[in-house]
């Protein structure tokens, strides 16, 4: 069995940031007098920023568990999936510059009822895509052209005989061509 932790200084820069604009929106409907739709404004970005350090807190106390049977999320909000249980996968590319140069991964798995998100700022991340690429294959699950393209800039398969989505609609690639 294998475990993996969320890095701690993408958490920490999470933190910092979330903590930051929390201050700038929360501070001032806290202190200052406010029109009515200002004070909205306000409110909704600090509810976001919230929201935003929620998930950074979840992130930071979740660990990924991988063995031969399937992947679980210790932790809160933990789930559990069977490798033969395993329905669907996609892995995204999200694209922070305009040169595709700065971003990062998704992968997404679905199986047994539940569906776990991981992001590419987990320690060892290709391994744990390719073991989910590796149940795919086994499971003979349909990847999309997205999807496939994504393993191969990790250096990964999707492993042969692993039919390709051809309906077309979502590809799950976020500002790329």
């Amino acid at each position: 069995m294998t475990t993996h932790r969320y890095e701690r200084g993408s958490i920490a820069g999470d933190f910092l940031r979330g903590g930051f604009g929390l201050l700038v929106t929360a501070g001032p409907l806290v202190f200052l007098p406010m029109v009515t739709w200002l004070a909205v404004a306000f409110g909704v970005f600090a509810l976001l920023f919230a929201v935003y350090l929620f998930r950074a807190w979840q992130r930071s106390a979740t660990v990924i568990e991988i063995d031969d049977t399937g992947i679980r999320a210790s932790g809160p909000f933990g789930r559990a999936i069977r490798w033969d249980a395993l329905a669907a996968m996609q892995l995204r590319y999200f694209a922070t510059r305009r040169d595709k140069e700065g971003g990062w991964m998704q992968l997404r798995l679905q199986g047994d009822g539940s569906v776990l998100s991981l992001e590419s700022t987990l320690d060892d991340f290709e391994a744990v895509t390719a073991r989910a690429a590796q149940a795919a294959a086994g499971n003979r699950l349909a990847l999309s052209d997205a999807t496939q393209e994504n393993l191969k800039a990790l250096g990964l398969s999707a492993g042969a005989g692993v039919p390709r989505e051809t309906a077309s609609g979502d590809d799950g690639r976020v500002g790329m061509e």
